[in-house]
């Protein structure tokens, strides 16, 4: 490589007159990029002109399909990328990524290379062209320990392979990770973000799931040594999902020790997706305490703006039992616990008991078609307001009462919103219609305990929203599972009590919604002397 590097703007520039030359696709550029380092490589000591460097390109390229122009066009696209080094070639894969590929910020890398201790002697780094030229700083900057990256794109293993071929410590393997096999070594340390969702059809192997971040978990724990270490970001999923996902956690539970989770920044991976990520450590042997951690970034995260430091919000250690007492893995319930508005309730002398125990909670309905005539009435959470459920204009849909049954709304049925934007919590009164909630909508229907509008109440209150926020599963969407509401623990003051609140509480909403339509009605008559006078 020319000892006069590029740029990183001068990557940019020349990956804008390749692409005005018609090479817009990525696999395209890549393909351009490929062409240009395999030609300069073999042209020492040659001759440098249109015919001479077209004629090199096509024997050192004759695996790839026919450069889609002449000698002049290559050679004036070999001269713009002529000074491209190691360090150029990753910059260069990390510019052309269209945003369909994740790629791992910077910020990340640097919690990783933290792993990095004195018993670390060999490191695998897996899907390495997710990571820009960072990685080649953190390879340079730790000489004494053996890298292995990998790579499942045969044309960047060529790539990778010249881009970290100075390196004595450094091999690239073309593997795929989601599949067995795919090394007989273990490591002392592996690093991995895998492929978000989707599935990975792998015949003749018995992984618990198909989803290939799970599948990534389950592969990488079998090459890692005792003592060694498993560092991977997962979605959220992991935390809660159940079918394979739960199979998975109990596996691991099981059989290896659970060092870490920490809750990344939302937006960490923008633009390839908003999903919430978590960071895992995992190793060898049996879990004693767990390291639970929330991180921040140091600015707001935006395209054009990534996050370049991760620092500690909260941190906390739970030990064994108290990791296991958790819903699943959900280390928000966790942090929930410290706040003090929580604090200050569990430690009051109030009687609690789990809302499974004082109602029956459910999801509602996932519906048929409008109907204008239809005879049953559908609640949505468009349809809950501030101040309680608008009845008028639900939406109609025809359907047999005997196939909605178990979803009929009685009165004081609670209703809180299970997805979307807003938390939401409303108390059903009976219509003269059949009711049904969407399956938007979580209902908790309260036994002879608890009274509908005073568990409103709590729920809305401070206290209330944080426990309900801490079962928040997912995204920037917010979705929270109706069996994990059956699991929060509520007050239950004697019936009398609730009753006295209540009534308080109905006295306040009347003289709120008395003071507010008297507000409308005396802005409407202001507004409409004001006009009279206009002209």
């Amino acid at each position: 490589m020319d000892k006069k590097a590029m740029s990183e703007k001068a990557i940019y520039n020349a990956i804008d007159e390749i692409r005005g030359c018609g090479f817009s696709e990525q696999m395209s550029l890549i393909d351009i990029l490929y062409r240009v380092v395999m030609t300069k490589k073999a042209m020492t000591d040659k001759v440098r002109n249109a015919e001479t460097v077209y004629k090199v390109m096509q024997g050192v390229s004759h695996e790839l399909s026919r450069f889609p122009g002449d000698a002049d066009l290559f050679f004036s696209i070999y001269e713009t990328l002529a000074a491209i080094d190691e360090h150029g070639i990753l910059t260069y894969l990390n510019i052309v990524n269209t945003d369909r590929e994740l790629y791992i910020p910077n910020a990340l890398l640097k919690k990783f290379a933290k792993y990095i201790g004195d018993d670390v002697h060999n490191v695998l780094i897996t899907d390495c062209e997710k990571y820009d030229s960072a990685l080649f700083d953190l390879i340079e900057n730790n000489p004494q320990i053996e890298f292995t990256v990998t790579t499942r794109q045969a044309i960047k293993d060529k790539l990778l392979s010249i881009a970290y071929g100075r390196f004595e410590n450094v091999k690239v393997i073309s593997a795929d990770i989601y599949s067995y096999g795919f090394t007989n070594e273990r490591f002392d340390l592996i690093f991995c973000v895998p492929t978000f969702g989707g599935r990975t059809l792998v015949e003749g192997e018995d992984f618990i799931s198909k989803e290939p971040d799970l599948i990534a978990v389950q592969n990488l724990l079998y090459h890692i040594n005792i003592d060694g270490n498993l560092v991977i970001v997962l979605p959220s999923k992991i935390t809660f999902g159940g079918g394979s996902t739960a199979s998975l956690r109990e596996y691991v539970e099981n059989n290896y020790k659970i060092k870490e989770i920490g809750a990344l920044p939302l937006g960490l991976f923008t633009p390839y997706t908003s999903i919430r990520t978590y960071l895992f450590v995992f190793s060898t042997g049996r879990t004693d305490e767990v390291v639970l951690r929330q991180y921040d970034s140091d600015k707001p995260i935006q395209k054009s703006s990534p996050c370049k430091e991760l620092a500690v919000k909260n941190e906390l250690l739970l030990f064994r039992d108290e990791f296991s007492a958790l819903n699943g893995w959900n280390i928000d319930m966790a942090f929930s616990e410290e706040d003090e508005d929580i604090k200050a309730f569990a430690s009051s002398p109030v009687k609690k008991l789990r809302l499974k125990e004082v109602a029956t909670v459910f999801r509602g309905k996932a519906v048929k078609a409008k109907s204008e005539s239809g005879n049953v009435a559908v609640i949505n959470i468009s349809n809950i307001t501030d101040t309680g459920i608008e009845y008028n204009g639900l939406d109609l849909i025809e359907e047999e009462a005997q196939k909605v049954s178990r979803y009929i709304l009685e009165d004081g049925d609670v209703l809180v919103t299970a997805r979307g934007t807003t938390m939401k919590i409303a108390v059903f009164e009976k219509q003269p219609i059949i009711c049904i909630p969407s399956a938007n909508i979580s209902v908790i229907r309260p036994k002879e305990m608890l009274r509908g509008t005073y568990l409103k109440l709590f729920l809305e209150s401070p206290v209330g929203i944080k426990m309900l926020q801490s079962l928040q599963r997912g995204t920037v969407i917010m979705n929270i599972n109706y069996r994990d509401i059956a699991q929060l623990e509520v007050p239950v003051l004697p019936l009398e009590a609730q009753d006295a609140l209540i009534r308080e509480y109905n006295s306040g909403l009347k003289f709120y919604k008395e003071t507010i339509a008297a507000a409308e009605e005396g802005w409407r008559v202001v507004q409409s002397d004001i006009q009279s006078k206009l002209f």
